[in-house]
């Protein structure tokens, strides 16, 4: 099978498309035949080195196709999904509702739980509530903002003036051009502020959260002090579960999709995603 490998860790030099062994699945394990998969900031962090993978690797993070062994239409995650088939714990897969596109359940899984855990789990969002997401336009952000809006929340967010009419077309309130403006300054207090982007953005937005208020963050950034003993400080970790998966599936959210490229072009995708100027999802077709 055709799979996007590293042997070293770096930049996209060190990716190759290479015809590999198919794995085989184990007893309660799913052997999926991919037809797209997701590009996510974990994988080309994790090309860089970040937990230090073993070597060498096939990457991708999260996909959907089709069962080998039941024919079943899932989406899954896990590891390796760079490729035309991949190997899924049972409890990290799903059956996809009829007429879903491969390419949006593929753009799913690891962003929609990217979500789902901090805004409904660890800060248990509810009507009425006003809540900040940074990066609003992004693969995270996108699937936040409409997870807030459903939860009856006021969605405030950071973006770039060419991406506001673009979040408030997902429901955001209001928006905060953060190239020109300090959220700090031109927003009001919040319940909940979901930080995507870490270092000094972290530490400012414990600045505009109301006593007891929630600030629940998803980054690879240094996170720092925020001087502040009257907030929760609450990290996420993204950990797939049938009950999860099944949850998002079950909202009904539209999955942006910015870009597709096929499988021997994952070296441009990665790129993409690594500019951080990616609107929505970046999908990879594999079949």
């Amino acid at each position: 099978m055709r799979a996007v490998r590293i042997h070293a860790y770096g930049g996209p030099e060190v990716m190759k498309v290479e015809d590999v062994a198919r794995p085989s699945a184990n007893a309660g394990e799913r052997l999926v035949k991919l037809a797209a998969a997701s590009v996510n900031p974990i994988d080309w962090k994790m090309r860089h080195g970040l937990m230090s993978p073993s070597l060498p690797r096939i990457l991708g993070r999260d996909g959907a196709g089709v069962d080998v062994a039941t024919g079943e239409r899932v989406m899954a995650v896990g590891s390796g999904t760079h490729a035309e088939y991949a190997v899924f714990e049972g409890s990290a897969a799903v059956i996809l509702p009829q007429g879903m596109p491969f390419e949006e359940a593929a753009g799913l899984g690891i962003a929609g739980l990217s979500a789902w855990i901090p805004l409904a789990e660890n800060a248990n969002l509810a009507a009425g509530q006003r809540v900040l997401i940074h990066a609003g336009a992004g693969g995270v952000g996108s699937f936040a903002i409409q997870i807030a809006r459903q939860r009856g929340a006021e969605v405030w967010t950071t973006c770039s003036a060419r991406n506001a009419e673009y979040c408030r077309a997902l429901g955001v309130y209001q928006t905060i051009d953060y190239t020109r403006e300090d959220f700090t300054a031109v927003g009001p207090i919040f319940d909940v502020v979901f930080d995507t982007v870490g270092g000094d953005v972290h530490r400012r937005s414990a600045d505009v959260l109301k006593p007891l208020g929630i600030l629940a963050y998803l980054s690879a950034a240094p996170t720092v002090p925020v001087g502040r003993k009257d907030i929760q400080i609450k990290p996420t970790l993204v950990r797939p579960t049938k009950e999860r998966l099944e949850a998002l599936l079950r909202l009904g959210l539209k999955v942006p999709i910015e870009a597709r490229f096929a499988l021997e072009r994952a070296a441009e995708a990665y790129e993409l995603s690594r500019s951080g100027h990616a609107r929505g999802k970046i999908i990879l077709q594999i079949s």
